[in-house]
């Protein structure tokens, strides 16, 4: 071709390609340069119709031509809010085709809604309900970059899907979305529906991340009504992602239906952790969200379920638990007919019921809220409670193998059976029981409590109790405080206690108040406030570390202190006895204490009415040991002694104050008197005892050295019992040493000295020996106190004696003169009554140069005149020479064998009984004057002792004076 040709042609191409070029830059960068919002109508219009749903837009509209046409515009909505499901997306995307654009038609081919916002109300009204696919989706692809579908109140979140036509019809859908921060892969199908208008259904779900592995599906029908019916299938590796459950893996299979609001899976088959099991589990949407899940199985680990209930992660929709199980494990223990109903909201848990039979056939029944502050993991519960406990000390003992407390401490034979109702909180390591009411062994228990653990325990309690066995928790032999078990040492303790009644060994306290704590090693007694039988007592101290006392103090108070008396040791108890009279004055008491367990140093003041008591004893708790000096004092000793049941004490121990004074020593065994002196109106003795007291008996032993030592003279025909029984149990040997002994406040014996034994059961004076009356006095005393009745014996000698009393007391008595003799003597009985009457034995003695009471011999000299002789029988007194007596005792009956008397104005001899109970006698005197053949003068005696009738009899006088006075020439006078 010509070049003229080639160049015009060349030139149209080079228009050409330059109007193609610039029509292409013209499509980029015209139309964004374009002002489309104010096709908004028309394009909302055309959106419209082509949607069959309203469409609104709000926000700016952009077209860009290039390289797709795609129509972007922003807050758009699809339908009418409130008239059902409802779409709004942050920005829509649409790409048409560009000459149906042109043309005035949007022939749509890709639909993309950015951030969309699906509302679906819940329940779904059947009509608005889309079951028929729309004729445009055949055409489009339609898809949802994270979106949001809410239906009723549930939200999808984080949703990236794609819709289509299914391959049998219906719509299917497939994407991830997020529920409850788990994300999700979905595929579902909604079927084209039927002639009765209903439509399949097909839902398969699996998790990814945290959830891989667990998926569950759906087959189910869509009715004409919008209710859904199906069956579910679920199964995973981690129940924990699911349900505040342990992460055991579960499947479960059941029937599902939909209706009103309401989704319900009920007849699930479930296996969970390999346990399979019952339940079901509902859904509910509308009007607010929730979760019903319901579970029976025959065994449950509930040391697997309790810590993800307790302190698992809040749910974002409220949930509904009811667990049920035959049996439960827990710390290792079993737990039956448990039953556990419960409402999550949040980090709240509301405990609708929660019971269970635990170990120890404890019936144990909750109610209340269990709550989690925010950003705070330990759970707090609070609510009411209810225990039956028939065998408590069982499910203490179980309580303590899973750390609740350290239960072993408490002694036995407490908190044996418990009905309680109380308001509870617990937090982690924390038990507060108030408003408890109830019974405790029995007892009716009211107040609070709280029990704290971790490395320290702490027990606060505020109780007030009915009746309280003191027994268990004081026993008779209490540990030293050093030697106190070292968990007590690991205890806080803060208690308040108000009894109405308590025992303690025997005794009633009513009523009983009790404020003490135990902190860090130190333990205080606030307060103690106690009554037994109208005597208060009034108590404080504090103990700190290493056991050391400090501040302690008793005080004792009685208007009456005959209540005291039964608190005295066995020992000691006949002194309330036999000295009722003691123990009705007033009395008080005070201890105080201080120091450290193996030297603590008390000071113990008590008064008795006029007694005193004041002693300063250190103990060694350890050892427990003690010593330290004691007084004793008051005013008058007679009137004390008499008051202690010695009764005359006047008579024969004379007036004078009492006063002890005495360095004492004691361990559990032995209690001594290293040197005591005693002052008790006429009586001064010092010395040393010390009593033993081994298992089965009391030893005392020691000696005594008496200045003056008085001596009571009991009445001899006293029908009272002696007070030999207190002897039994005892044996013992005292050395007994006296320079003068009184009997009556009379002189009766000096420097006399004697063993004191106790043993075998016979209560023995041996080794007698005492000056009597300038001569000696040797002998031995015993009584067999364990016999019954008990035997008295007595042996006694006497040499060169001085007799300066009347030595009987009888109309007929000797009452000077030295005396040597002997005598041995039994007999038996409780009382003196007793003993008088069944004395025997013998006895025998002489006098020499002696005086005879009750005649004067002297009279009858001379002539023997009958009015010499009745005078000289009458009475006056009768030197003799020698007085030789043998006497014989039987039954209390003294036979007098031999009594001769030699002297110069005669000889006499008197025979007869003497009736020592009757206290009477029956006797013959025989008088022969010193004059030649002289005749025999009897004189009876009879009656009682003390006025004897005289009878003479001059019978032979008579016959002598008639033979020896006729011829006898008077005397010539002077």
């Amino acid at each position: 071709m010509p070049s003229a040709d080639v160049g015009p042609l060349r030139a149209l191409l080079w228009m050409l390609a330059a109007a193609i070029v610039a029509g292409l830059f013209a499509a980029w960068l015209v139309p964004p340069m374009l002002d489309w919002n104010q096709y908004r109508r028309v394009i909302s219009l055309l959106a419209s119709e082509k949607l069959g749903r309203n469409v609104r837009i709000e926000g700016p509209i952009e077209l860009s031509l290039l390289p797709q046409t795609v129509l972007t515009a922003a807050k758009v909505s699809v339908g009418e809010p409130g008239g059902g499901v409802s779409i709004s997306a942050a920005e829509l995307r649409l790409r048409v085709g560009l000459w149906p654009l042109v043309s005035g038609r949007i022939d749509a081919r890709e639909l993309v809604l950015r951030q969309a916002d699906i509302q679906v109300p819940w329940p779904v009204d059947p009509q608005g309900l889309l079951v028929r696919a729309p004729s445009w989706l055949a055409a489009l692809s339609a898809r949802v970059e994270r979106g949001r579908l809410t239906v009723g109140s549930v939200s999808f979140t984080g949703i990236d899907a794609g819709l289509a036509i299914g391959p049998y019809g219906g719509v299917a859908a497939t994407g991830t979305a997020q529920l409850s921060g788990r994300r999700w892969q979905f595929t579902a199908r909604l079927g084209e529906p039927g002639a009765d208008g209903s439509a399949s259904v097909d839902v398969t779900l699996d998790g990814t991340g945290p959830v891989q592995g667990i998926g569950g599906s759906l087959v189910a029908q869509i009715g004409a009504d919008g209710s859904l019916t199906g069956r579910i299938v679920g199964r995973g590796p981690d129940l924990s992602q699911l349900l505040p459950a342990p992460a055991v893996p579960f499947k479960a299979d059941g029937r599902v239906t939909v209706a009103g609001g309401l989704a319900a899976a009920d007849d699930l088959q479930a296996e969970i952790g390999g346990s399979p099991a019952r339940g079901a589990v509902a859904l509910r949407v509308s009007p607010e969200p929730r979760l019903d899940v319901a579970l029976a199985a025959s065994r449950l680990d509930l040391d697997a379920w309790l810590p993800v209930l307790l302190h698992g992660r809040a749910l974002q929709v409220p949930t509904g638990i009811d667990l049920s199980a035959e049996a439960a494990q827990l710390a290792g223990g079993t737990l039956r007919q448990l039953r556990a109903a419960f409402d999550l909201t949040g980090g709240v848990a509301d405990v609708r019921e929660l019971r269970a039979v635990l170990p120890g056939e404890t019936s144990l029944q909750l109610a209340g809220r269990i709550s989690r502050s925010e950003g705070a993991m330990p759970p707090h519960f609070e609510g009411d409670c209810v225990v039956s406990a028939p065998n408590l000390r069982a499910t203490l003992t179980w309580l303590q193998s899973a750390g609740v407390a350290p239960f072993n401490l408490l002694p036995q034979g407490v908190l044996r059976s418990a009905e309680l109702r109380a308001h509870a909180t617990v937090d982690p390591g924390v038990v507060a029981v108030g408003s408890l009411d109830g019974t405790v062994d029995e007892s009716r228990v009211s107040g609070s409590l709280t029990l704290r653990g971790g490395p320290r325990y702490s027990i606060g309690a505020g109780l007030a109790v009915d009746r309280l066995n003191l027994d268990p928790w004081m026993p008779a032999t209490m540990p030293a405080l050093s030697v106190m078990p070292a968990e007590l040492g690991k205890i806080d303790a803060n208690l308040r206690l108000d009894a109405k009644q308590a025992l303690l060994h025997g005794l009633t306290i009513a009523p009983l108040s009790v404020d003490a704590g135990a902190e860090a090693g130190r333990l205080t007694l606030r307060k103690l406030d106690v009554t037994v039988n109208g005597v208060h007592g009034t108590g404080s101290a504090t103990v700190v570390e290493g056991g050391r006392l400090t501040e302690g103090r008793l005080d004792v108070q009685a208007p009456q202190a005959a209540p005291l008396a039964a608190l005295l040791p066995d020992q000691l108890a006949y002194l309330g006895q036999r000295a009722p009279g003691l123990w009705r004055a007033a009395a008080n008491v005070q201890v105080l204490g201080t120091g450290v367990p193996d030297s603590l140093s008390l000071k113990v003041t008590a008064e008795l009415g006029d007694l005193r008591l004041e002693a300063q004893p250190v103990i060694d708790l350890p050892k427990r040991q003690w010593t330290g000096p004691l007084t004793l004092r008051h005013p008058g000793a007679p009137r004390l002694a008499e008051a202690l049941g010695l009764t005359g004490a006047p008579a024969w121990l004379g007036d004078g104050s009492l006063s002890l004074v005495s360095q004492l020593s004691g361990d559990p065994t032995r209690i001594s008197a290293d040197k005591f002196d005693l002052a008790a109106g006429s009586l001064h003795a010092t010395g040393t005892l010390t009593l033993d007291r081994p298992a089965e008996s009391r030893r005392l032993t020691g000696q005594i050295a008496a200045e003056i030592l008085p001596l009571p003279l009991p009445y001899p025909r006293a029908p009272d019992p002696l007070p030999i029984g207190m002897l039994k149990g005892w044996d013992g040997s005292v050395k007994l040493e006296a320079g003068r002994v009184l009997a009556g406040m009379t002189p009766l014996l000096e420097h006399a000295s004697a063993t004191l034994t106790l043993a075998d059961g016979t209560l023995a004076m041996n080794g007698l020996t005492a000056n009597l009356g300038g001569g000696a006095l040797t002998g031995s005393v015993s009584i067999g106190v364990a016999a019954d009745p008990p035997t008295l014996s007595v042996q006694a000698n006497v040499a060169d004696a001085r007799i300066a009393a009347p030595l009987f007391d009888l109309p007929l008595d000797v009452t000077g003169g030295r005396l040597d003799g002997a005598a041995t003597l039994k007999a038996t009985g409780h009382s003196p009554a007793a003993l008088l009457a069944t004395l025997s034995g013998d006895a025998h003695f002489s006098v020499d140069g002696g005086v005879l009471s009750g005649i004067d011999l002297r009279k009858a000299a001379g002539q023997l005149a009958e009015d010499d002789v009745r005078a000289a029988l009458t009475g006056g007194s009768t030197p003799f020479d020698r007085l030789n007596a043998t006497l014989h005792v039987e039954r209390g009956n003294v036979r007098l064998d031999q009594v001769d008397l030699g002297a110069g104005s005669g000889m006499a001899k008197l025979t007869g009984n003497i009736d020592l109970p009757d206290n009477s006698g029956d006797l013959l005197l025989s008088l022969r004057p010193a004059v030649p053949d002289p005749p025999e003068i009897g004189l009876r005696l009879g009656g009682p002792l003390d006025a004897m009738r005289r009878i003479p009899d001059l019978l032979d006088l008579t016959r002598w004076r008639a033979q020896h006075v006729e011829t006898t020439p008077a005397p010539a006078a002077p």
